[in-house]
């Protein structure tokens, strides 16, 4: 199996589970989601993985604060693949809870990552899977699996990020400080409920070229082209098996997305101002003292 092949199976894993437009989710404990990256939903995620590979697969769960959050290796021949899981609790009003951009933490996201196979440093692909859970945490309202590097291709700029962030130590009068410098990336939130392309949708985004490979191009519904700053023009397909199947698509024929995530571009810089408390100034007249 390749690795298109791998996410398509996991894809029809969850899909298979969809009632009324959401896939029900049973976590332990609700009161504990998304208060750590290695939480219950993760887990149901892994344990559904499991689920429809083969035995010949391993599914390893890296644990906290580890990227990507669960690598697959096929035992039989070693291929790899890596999957990040991103998750957000839907608002009341039915909303993402963060907009344009999302936290990616100290690693900004990337179609490729790096792990370790004994002291043996290897590049594996990666995937993304976006959920927005229903505000009670219940069932998943969207589900984007969706190809890092859509989001991000340049591997060296990924790998320099990933040890970008140093201690420095002997800080302050005494010498016993330190300040720990942690970069944070923001970057596109597929789950912002404004991208009506993939908002309430179960969904697999991935390159054109790996989709013809593996021979799965039906449900694809649409075409998106990712323009980077150097012209250079990357087609991405989506495909959307909660609809009746479709066969024979004709990509040409499809609707054609662009620029998808312009108002991320269109941000402006902002200067940081320090905070700090607030008083209104003492009116002068009652403070001036008289004989």
């Amino acid at each position: 199996m390749d690795t298109i092949s791998i996410v398509v199976d996991i894809y029809r894993q969850l899909l298979v589970q969809l009632k009324n437009g959401v896939i029900p989710i049973s976590l332990r404990t609700s009161a504990i989601v998304g208060t750590v990256q290695d939480d219950p939903f993760d887990n149901w995620i892994e344990m559904n993985i499991r689920k429809v590979l083969p035995e010949n697969y391993e599914v390893v769960h890296s644990g906290s604060l580890t990227t990507p959050d669960i690598v697959i290796r096929n035992k039989s021949n070693g291929s790899l693949l890596g999957l990040e899981i991103k998750k957000l609790i839907q608002m009341p009003n039915g909303k993402d809870p963060r907009g344009l951009t999302i936290d990616y933490n100290s690693c900004l996201p990337c179609g490729s990552a790096l792990i370790k196979i004994g002291k043996e440093t290897v590049v594996i692909p990666c995937f993304y899977l976006f959920a927005l859970l229903s505000n009670d945490s219940s069932s998943i309202v969207s589900l984007i699996l969706m190809d890092g590097d859509f989001l991000n291709y340049d591997f060296n700029l990924h790998k320099k990020a990933k040890f970008a962030n140093i201690t420095e130590y002997k800080h302050g009068p005494y010498g016993e400080g330190s300040i720990r410098h942690r970069r944070m990336y923001t970057y596109p939130n597929p789950l912002n409920y404004k991208l009506e392309f993939f908002h309430l949708r179960q969904i697999i985004v991935a390159k054109k070229q790996d989709f013809e490979k593996a021979s799965e191009l039906g449900n694809i519904t649409e075409v998106i082209i990712r323009e980077d700053i150097f012209k250079n023009s990357f087609y991405y397909l989506i495909k959307d098996e909660t609809k009746a199947e479709q066969k024979n698509v004709k990509i040409n024929e499809l609707p054609v997305l662009t620029n998808v995530f312009k108002d991320c571009k269109n941000r402006k810089g902002k200067e940081r101002s320090a905070s700090m408390p607030f008083l209104e100034p003492l009116n002068n007249k009652e403070n001036d003292k008289t004989d």
